[in-house]
């Protein structure tokens, strides 16, 4: 047995003390939810959300309006990602991004976004990027893209 493989061991038997401590089952469904809250003239939001496996559609929501899915995090890699854009009536510009709003791999099962967000993960879309709501962090909102325009 190498060290990695002990490495290996103690981080899963971690991630897993951390999910039962939280009443948490790594089978629970996942949530990840956006939302449209880019003030402006009828600012309208369309989104296209994607994993490695599956292709979730096109969606264009109004401001104030959210839309989510939900999946379980498998033993391999969960990996979501959507292409957003929209259309800056104040500056009569299109404003677009393709971001990660999602990512587990067996080498971090559940890591990254567990830790952010637990098993629901929020983000935001206002006029200067994307925001994720971070529970680890008390509840704040952390900006963590920019649009491209």
């Amino acid at each position: 047995m190498g060290i990695s493989h002990f490495r290996n061991i103690i981080v899963y038997f971690f991630l897993f003390s951390i999910l039962v401590s939280k009443g948490s089952s790594l089978f629970d469904p996942t949530t990840v939810q956006v939302q449209n809250d880019i003030e402006g003239d009828q600012v309208l939001l369309n989104i296209h959300c994607k994993s490695l496996d599956d292709d979730l559609g096109e969606h264009a929501l109004n401001f104030g309006n959210e839309w989510d899915w939900q999946f379980r995090v498998g033993f391999g890699t969960t990996y979501f990602w959507c292409d957003y854009r929209w259309y800056d009536n104040r500056d009569q510009r299109w404003y677009q991004g393709s971001h990660e709003v999602y990512k587990a791999t067996l080498s971090g099962f559940k890591a990254k976004y567990y830790v952010f967000c637990h098993s629901k993960c929020v983000w935001s879309a206002r006029r200067d990027g994307l925001y994720l709501y971070r529970r680890d962090k008390g509840g704040m909102w952390e900006k963590r893209y920019t649009w491209d325009p």
